[in-house]
């Protein structure tokens, strides 16, 4: 029996393919201990001949073929029927894998006794991807277990799909990925997180064409919200598991899709499609436990000013962050790296407060004050500054999360003021990659600067000039000199 088998739903890649189909290729998990299944959804760009010269010249690959479903759940489900590995994992034909990666992935679910193993994605040509943990994870339920990333590109124990019956919604289903997944989830027993190796590469297509990014019919893509919302209440008990699920969706799914100023006649169908599902399946109480800016679009929806949900957007829309460095210096080894800024907007300082007495109130632009009341503003509790930190390869786009203390300064003064986030980082080469060494190679310091939820990324620059990090080839083991700023770049040697 294989070790994994790589489940494929193909659909008229064209050259595309060829990064998939190369990584796979040359796993460093041999080729006797993995299978690989190609599953053409009716392709009829010469795919499915491609995929026959493929299987009939390598070991362990094969090409199935079924007419045209249109999404990738049946093909999906046709490959999982047909798999025989140990573990199945799930790519897209527009992807790729790192070549340790499914080595990495059974060492990981075979040591830790994982059913579930969530491996680090990267984004590329301007994909981005959630961070997930700053370290790698094990022994995880569905209580605790990442939510950022829902899709199916992880290592599954097939037994565990076999026992429940788990397998994908077929045809024109939005949210698919999510209602394989999180079945999946509340079925295993533990869930592993591997960040400090790169597993799966996620492109995002040159004409934007990933199913994912299509514009989903309002009721499709709501009925699913609902869907997933039952999944969830038919596992759980009312409490803390059940409100984090409902809040993920909330947030993300629901809050953040309204207000965009696209179609007029699709957005009206999406906000009153997102109303009533508000109406409907999430209480007021679980307004509280959302960021202040998602608390003010959920107040805006249930009073039903549209008018001011769309300034609100347009005024999120059009924040921008600016990070400057303002110390770096080396200590035993490691650089800490102190980075402060503000959110901005038009080039002018955007997020304003007023203090009055104990209390802070959101001072908002004039074009949204009459939306809030002064309650609605009260940002005392909900201010939050915080100030997020990744390196960024410059070779392969790879990113780090680093773990960050922030601060937030807000001036004393009764008129109007503009708070400020601070971050310092420990940045340890030997630890820095998800606990692992960093890989050589010069890095971008990227910062995301959040007030109240508000948010933006931008790059640190320091003097002016973008600042970056070089890890060379080889380090020297004893009393390394590891820091020294150079206007904005700092080397390790």
């Amino acid at each position: 029996m294989p070790k994994v088998s790589v489940i494929v739903p193909v659909f008229e890649p064209g050259r595309l393919i060829g990064p998939l189909i190369a990584t796979l290729r040359h796993q460093t998990l041999p080729a006797t201990e993995r299978e690989l299944i190609f599953v053409d959804d009716g392709s009829r760009d010469g795919t499915a001949a491609r995929l026959d010269a493929l299987a009939s010249e390598q070991p362990g690959v094969r090409a199935l073929h079924i007419p045209n479903s249109g999404w990738p759940g049946r093909p999906r489900n046709v490959g999982l029927d047909a798999a025989r590995g140990e573990f199945v994992f799930f790519a897209d034909h527009d992807d790729w894998l790192d070549p340790y990666a499914l080595e990495r992935l059974y060492a990981t679910a075979t040591e830790h006794r994982a059913d579930i193993v969530i491996g680090k994605v990267v984004g590329h040509g301007g994909r981005r991807t959630p961070h997930l943990s700053l370290v790698d994870r094990h022994g995880l339920s569905a209580a605790d277990a990442p939510l950022g990333l829902l899709t199916p590109h992880k290592l599954f124990r097939r037994a565990l799909l076999e026992q429940h019956g788990l397998r994908f919604p077929e045809g024109e289903q939005r949210l698919e990925d999510h209602l394989f997944t999180v079945p999946a989830f509340f079925a295993a027993e533990r869930i592993s997180v591997l960040v400090s190796h790169p597993i799966y590469h996620w492109v995002q297509r040159p004409d934007r064409q990933n199913a994912s990014r299509r514009r989903a019919a309002p009721d499709a893509h709501f009925g699913a919200v609902r869907a997933l919302l039952a999944m969830v209440d038919e596992r759980t008990e009312p409490g803390p598991v059940r409100d984090r699920y409902h809040r993920h969706w909330y947030r993300g799914k629901v809050l953040l899709r309204l207000g965009r100023r696209q179609d007029p006649d699709y957005e009206a169908q999406v906000y009153t499609a997102a109303r009533a599902l508000i109406e409907d399946c999430f209480p007021p109480r679980l307004d509280e436990k959302l960021a202040f800016n998602l608390r003010l679009r959920a107040k805006l929806v249930r009073r039903d000013d549209r008018t001011g949900l769309e300034a609100l957007a347009a005024f999120e829309s059009g924040l921008r962050a600016r990070a400057r460095v303002i110390r770096a210096r080396e200590r035993g080894g490691v650089l800490e790296l102190t980075v402060t800024g503000r959110l901005r907007r038009a080039g002018k300082r955007a997020i304003a407060v007023t203090r009055r007495g104990e209390r802070l109130r959101w001072d908002p632009p004039p074009e949204l004050a009459p939306a809030f009341g002064d309650d609605d503003r009260d940002v005392t509790e909900a201010l939050d500054g915080q100030v997020g930190i990744v390196l960024r390869s410059q070779r392969d786009e790879t990113e780090w999360a680093l773990a960050v203390d922030s601060t937030t300064h807000v001036p004393a003064a009764d008129r109007p003021v503009f708070p400020r986030v601070k971050g310092r980082v420990r940045i340890d080469p030997e630890h820095a990659a998800g606990g692992g060494a960093l890989p050589p190679g010069r890095y971008d310091v990227r910062v995301t600067l959040s007030l109240a939820g508000f948010a933006a990324d931008t790059e640190a620059r320091n003097d002016g000039a973008p600042f970056t990090i070089t890890v060379p080839l080889a380090r020297p083991r004893l009393a390394p000199r590891i820091a020294r700023a150079l206007r904005g770049h700092t080397r390790w040697w």
